[in-house]
């Protein structure tokens, strides 16, 4: 830390010096040992004085703290002796881990480096440099170097407890806009009430006001962040454009609404032309708005707060309320973990086959409610266990021995080409007792007789007495599997040339549950000379009956028979699985029926035994279980395939209050007060837990959430694309931009001008930094009852401050500036003095001094 011969800079020695100086400091020497040394230099504070102007002492704190801080940042690595070899060079028998992520630790990154132990290593480095500095370098323009370079240090150790004491930082999300409506209701008597309802403008969010015949239901379907207006002064520019659909009694309508343009705002009314279903109300009313008594308008999502982030400091946090309410309340979780499990009871999750067991090391962590305006002040929640990266499973297990009987089965199928494929049946659930279209069924039996229906086709019985016609067919297509399936005409109906009557089966389903029974139907499509309808064929004759519209889904309430001069009946069979699981008669018979070949083939089964059919195909009972039940719970991640980007998303939380179970409450990034004000691929779950008295109380297990000091709002969001436009891929994408505004002056002040805010262009507003962490990227929908998103609806602001930061870059520079004084000023001034020294002697002695020097 200190140039060489700083603590000896003066004037250059030579031999004359030394020699007249010797007796000189032998006599002071002398004189000096009679002196008595001052109170400070001696005992204890003497000690003190002299262990911290060690320069041992300090190089001693230096290497404790590279140690200190390697193990913080890098780990360690170790040789994993679970590995079953000592061999040291063998890469795979060396295991690297992080000290601080250990149970009874528990620690961030940020958290290790703001540990006692740190800051006391730090405080102790600093009094040795000071010290070290006024007992051993004099304070001389020689040496004003090294004051510089210390006192820099000091002053940016200063800066730095001031930076890392004060710091926070998290994330807040800021949607773009939010749909606004207002309506005039009016009751039975009369009395007119104005409703108001806002829901953010979100592809897919939906939002219902008022109840009964009054309510009025609005759905966001479209959004396109980049519309052309395509009439009026500003045709051609581009506009934020949000498309929602209201359906009002017997009114339904998309209405279009654009930022910055309410004048434009239309609606498209439904019609009855199937060529044009909608049309613009414009062309059909002759007025843009169809609905004039509802308004509409889009405002601003303007949000408060932020969310403090889990990896700088452990900010986890419980939210209740009353069910029905809006606003949420703020519980902090103190000492909760972060990157390990914590379970008392290994029946509380599910694990993956050949995962270790988790330890049971079971966590108490009290919540009291700490906020006055907590709806439950008297009821303290607790937090029992923790699960870092665990997904909710729906699984079957054993139920008890005089519970009911319900048999499960997990079927493994494969083929001599390398498909495998696993299926979970349930015997006596329709729809889960069969899949693939029908190709695999499990089915349960009480008695033989049973068993033998299952060895043959189903048919169908279809008799026409007026024409003494008598038929039995056995079903082996059914159009619900072939559309093509063509219609099978009935040979002696021909009328013209063409048969009268024909059919084909849509459909077979067996064991359908009516009541405490069950019964077995075909649907089948019936031609007659009366039309074409749809005919619902029981096994019970006495259920059998027509649908006229050949749409309908149930047959149950329609007129009994269209046309009764066809009879017909359902024999059932199979119920055409080409492999049938039977179970019964009895707990444990497990019995296999392949249709697979030219011959109906049975095998006596049992568990975890394959079983060889025809065609290269193997099938076999990987699990069984007699009496199921389905239990849900979490199952944990194994460490080797967890996505370290997901962060805590799939953490979870073991919460109980007094008089309720413990229920696990999975982690939620955001609060939102409603589904209506959700964002896109933002995890929403609510819990809701019954406490001893009877009332009942919502949860969310989220981060803790700190007010910023103005409201911020997203005016527009840029993504900025490289040459040929962004194409989906982030390597397109060269910035994003978030166009943001400020409400100065409290929640009724003015709105700020726009500023941007990019990736590597935060912005300081009131004390507050804010940064681009995240964005609404486009995203198709992922079911038929999703919607598709073009994007660009919603942003995230990382928010931090930076106190302290000045500080440390004034000590940043007055050591740099100490730096340069050590090393380009202080040898000038030596060789200057250097000299100095030799023109003030004789000539003789100069030769030996710049000999001496040399």
């Amino acid at each position: 830390m200190t140039p060489p011969n700083e603590s000896t800079a003066g004037s250059a020695p030579n031999t004359s010096t030394q020699k007249r100086g010797g007796a000189a400091a032998h006599g002071a020497a002398a004189a000096g040992s009679a002196e008595v040394a001052p109170w400070w230099r001696s005992g204890v504070i003497g000690w003190t004085l002299d262990l911290f102007s060690s320069v041992k002492f300090g190089i001693w704190l230096l290497v404790l703290l590279f140690i200190y801080s390697s193990v913080g940042s890098a780990g360690i690595v170790y040789l994993d002796f679970d590995a079953g070899t000592w061999n040291i060079f063998n890469p795979e028998n060396w295991a690297h881990d992080q000290i601080r992520q250990w149970r009874g630790l528990e620690m961030t990154e940020f958290e290790w480096f703001h540990w006692w132990p740190f800051d006391l290593m730090m405080i102790l480095i600093a009094i040795n440099i000071a010290v070290t500095t006024v007992r051993r370098i004099p304070f001389k323009p020689v040496n004003y170097g090294v004051w510089m370079i210390h006192t820099g240090i000091l002053i940016l150790i200063v800066g730095s407890f001031i930076y890392f004491g004060t710091k926070v930082e998290g994330d807040t999300p800021v949607a773009r806009r939010r749909v606004v409506a207002s309506y005039e209701e009016v009751a039975a008597d009369g009395t007119k009430t104005m409703r108001e309802v806002d829901f953010l403008a979100s592809p897919g969010v939906r939002a219902v006001s008022g109840e009964g015949d009054d309510a009025v239901a609005f759905e966001v379907t479209t959004i396109d962040p980049d519309w052309e207006l395509l009439t009026g002064d500003d045709k051609g520019k581009r506009a934020y454009s949000v498309t929602v659909a209201v359906t009002r009694g017997e009114k339904r309508y998309m209405r279009q609404l654009l930022v910055g343009y309410p004048q434009l705002t239309e609606d498209l009314i439904f019609t009855d032309d199937p060529q044009q279903p909608m049309k613009r109300s414009v062309k059909e009313t002759g007025k843009p708005i169809f609905d004039e008594t509802m308004a509409m308008r889009l405002d601003y999502e303007p949000q408060g707060h932020f969310y403090l982030r889990n990896e700088l400091v452990k900010s986890w946090a419980l939210y209740v309320r009353k069910p029905g309410e809006g606003a949420w309340v703020e519980r902090p979780i103190e000492g909760l973990p972060l990157y390990n499990d914590y379970i008392g009871d290994r029946e509380l999750v599910f694990q993956q086959p050949g995962d270790t067991l988790l330890p049971l090391d079971p966590l108490d962590v009290a919540v009291p409610a700490t906020d006055p305006a907590d709806p439950f002040p008297d009821v303290e929640f607790r937090v029992n266990g923790y699960l870092r990266y665990a997904e909710e499973r729906s699984m079957f297990m054993e139920g008890p021995p005089t519970g009911p009987l319900n048999p499960y089965a997990l079927l493994s199928v494969a083929s001599d080409r390398g498909q495998r494929e696993d299926y979970d049946l349930l015997a006596r659930d329709p729809d889960r007792s069969v899949a693939d279209g029908g190709v695999l069924r499990f089915a349960t039996i009480s008695d033989e007789a049973q068993f033998a229906q299952f060895m043959r086709q189903p048919s169908v019985v279809i008799r026409i007495p007026a024409k003494g016609i008598e038929i039995r067919e056995e079903i082996r297509d059914v159009a619900a599997a072939n559309p093509d399936a063509p219609f099978v005409e009935i040979k002696g109906t021909e009328e013209d040339g063409k048969a009268a009557y024909a059919y084909r089966v849509m459909n077979v389903r067996d064991n359908v549950p009516i009541g405490s029974a069950s019964v077995s139907v075909a649907i089948l499509e019936v031609r007659t000379p009366k039309g074409l309808f749809r005919r619902w064929v029981f096994s019970d004759p006495s259920l059998t009956r027509d649908v006229v519209q050949p749409d309908a889904s149930d047959a149950h309430g329609a007129p009994k028979m269209q046309d009764d001069s066809i009879e017909t009946l359902y024999e059932p069979g199979n119920g055409l699985a080409l492999v049938m699981l039977v179970h019964g008669p009895g707990e444990e018979r497990l019995r296999l029926i392949s249709a697979i070949g030219p011959e109906t083939s049975v095998f006596e089964v049992k568990e975890r035994e394959a079983i060889s059919l025809p065609a290269g195909i193997t099938v076999g009972v990987k699990e069984f279980i007699p009496r199921a039940v389905l239990e849900t719970r979490p199952i944990v991640v194994p460490r080797e395939q967890r996505e370290r980007d997901l962060m805590e998303m799939l953490s979870k939380a073991l919460v109980s209050a007094p008089g309720s179970d413990a229920r696990w409450i999975p982690f939620t990034r955001w609060v939102f007060e409603g589904p209506e004000y959700v964002l896109r691929r933002s995890p929403y779950s609510p819990r809701l837990l019954r406490l001893a008295d009877g009332r009942e109380v919502e949860v969310l297990f989220s981060r803790q959430r700190l007010p910023l000091r103005t409201d911020v709002a997203l005016d527009e969001f840029v993504l900025t694309s490289h040459q040929g436009g962004f194409t989906g891929a982030m390597g397109t994408i060269r910035d994003y931009t978030s166009r943001v505004r400020f409400r100065d002056g409290g929640a009724s002040g003015a709105w700020t001008e726009p500023v941007e805010v990019s990736v590597n262009a935060p912005i300081e507003h009131d004390g507050l930094w804010y940064f681009q962490a995240q964005w609404d990227p486009p995203e198709a929908a992922a079911n038929e009852r999703t919607r598709p998103s073009a994007g660009l609806n919603y942003t995230v602001l990382g928010v931090g401050n930076r106190n302290g930061v000045y500080t440390q870059l004034l000590g940043c520079v007055i050591a740099v500036a100490g730096m340069i004084y050590a090393f380009y000023v202080k040898p000038v001034i030596k060789r200057r003095r250097q000299e100095e020294v030799l023109a003030g002697l004789p000539r003789g002695d100069r030769r030996g001094s710049k000999e001496v020097t040399a």
